[in-house]
């Protein structure tokens, strides 16, 4: 017992070093995106982006089941290989059809890794004996991330600086073998980490987890449908969304309007900083006002935000305040709504619930965003916004009075 509490005990404090290289990825996909879609229409891009969205919904739920069942670390693993194969393929064929081939293998990184690293910190953390540092651990792995996703701006930005006056292929290419260096590290440092949980692989074996991946899958299915609270975060997790349109559209809307590439990463970088203190200090605010306040305020300031988006969309400057600010507010909601969903789960099955709302709300941001594209941006902002603020009228009440089950 000594031996494999001492093996959480590392594979807990490695995690911090793997949650700060984890957000210092994708550094080509964007860059190769502003670069090479930035000419095509909004509907284009949006279509590009529900591909992407699809490969997440049909993915996160079948592995999210892997991670609750017995496989945590190899979710991890698959998730850090696929990661790496994407920065590779976009390092060795830079071009607009490698990158959509590149962007399905990023977002397989997403749905291997989406909750797994939770259940498996949450595994780790039980054989210690220290379930209850589990959400002030969750805080600082959130800030890791984030300050590790300064790196990604910072280094951008000043490469491209210094590289504009030669051929400007040389900064992207530059990036995208950063890239792939970094990526090859997190692969390495997630298989240091150690699997706490004795595995027999046989077919008797693979065919008890499949029969125990079937019950699971039905049991919280079910559960999330038919448990009106779960349910209620469902929708509200849903339907009272962005969509993530607004993140989508801003770059290449931003360089349409002749702004320099290398701003968009000074951009970035002032928004990782407000996000990363937004996500530090998002407990201690959830803690004092309620996380239920935190979620619901937060989408609250996002909808006005867009409103006032919409009336200064020709002034670039003042879009870029606003994107600052929206973010910041969406680090503020996504700790707070991801305590709640864990709250009243339980603490069983967290990645596999978690994973079924994610799904749906895929779903549905795949349908929404798309619908979006058919306007004018200005158009666009005002359905968003219109929807949003009745969705908010509805259920912000239902949402603050909901209580842990």
């Amino acid at each position: 017992m000594d031996t494999l509490k001492k093996t959480a005990e590392r594979n807990i404090k490695l995690y911090t070093w793997i949650n700060f290289l984890s957000w210092i990825l994708f550094l080509a996909p964007v860059i190769w995106a502003l670069k090479y879609l930035v000419w095509l229409s909004i509907p284009q891009i949006i279509l590009i982006s529900n591909i992407l969205t699809l490969t997440v919904w049909l993915f996160e739920l079948p592995t999210s089941l892997i991670a609750d069942t017995i496989w945590r670390k190899k979710s991890l693993v698959y998730s850090v290989i696929s990661n790496f194969v994407a920065s590779a393929v976009i390092f060795i064929f830079p071009t607009y059809i490698w990158f959509i081939i590149a962007s399905f293998f990023g977002w397989l990184y997403f749905s291997f890794w989406s909750w797994a690293w939770q259940a498996f910190l949450d595994e780790n953390l039980k054989i210690c004996w220290r379930q209850k540092d589990f959400w002030k651990l969750i805080w600082d792995f959130w800030f890791a991330e984030k300050f590790g996703s300064l790196i990604t701006p910072i280094l951008a930005s000043l490469i491209l600086l210094l590289t504009k006056n030669f051929d400007e292929i040389i900064g992207y290419r530059i990036l995208a073998f950063l890239d792939v260096f970094v990526s090859l590290f997190l692969v390495i440092m997630v298989f240091k980490l150690i699997d706490t949980t004795i595995i027999t692989e046989n077919i008797s074996w693979i065919r008890n987890i499949l029969n125990d991946n079937i019950k699971t899958a039905k049991k919280w299915l079910k559960n999330v449908f038919y448990n009106s609270k779960l349910r209620l975060i469902l929708i509200y997790r849903s339907l009272s969304n962005h969509v993530a349109f607004f993140y989508v559209i801003l770059l290449p809307f931003l360089l349409k309007q002749w702004m320099p590439d290398w701003y968009s990463w000074i951009i970035i970088t002032i928004s990782a900083i407000w996000a990363m203190l937004a996500s530090k200090f998002s407990y201690k605010i959830s803690e004092k006002f309620s996380y239920n306040f935190s979620w619901v305020f937060s989408s609250v300031i996002q909808w006005i935000l867009l409103i006032i988006a919409w009336f200064v969309l020709k002034n670039w400057i003042l879009v870029i305040l606003i994107y600052i600010i929206f973010d910041i507010f969406e680090h503020l909601w996504y700790p707070a709504w991801n305590h709640i969903v864990v709250e009243n789960s339980q603490g069983i099955a967290v990645a596999t619930t978690r994973s079924i709302i994610f799904w749906i709300f895929a779903l549905y941001t795949t349908v929404w965003k798309q619908f979006l594209a058919l306007f004018p941006i200005e158009y666009a902002l005002v359905w968003s916004w219109i929807f949003i603020l009745g969705i908010n009228l509805i259920f912000w009440k239902k949402i603050l009075e909901l209580k842990t089950i």
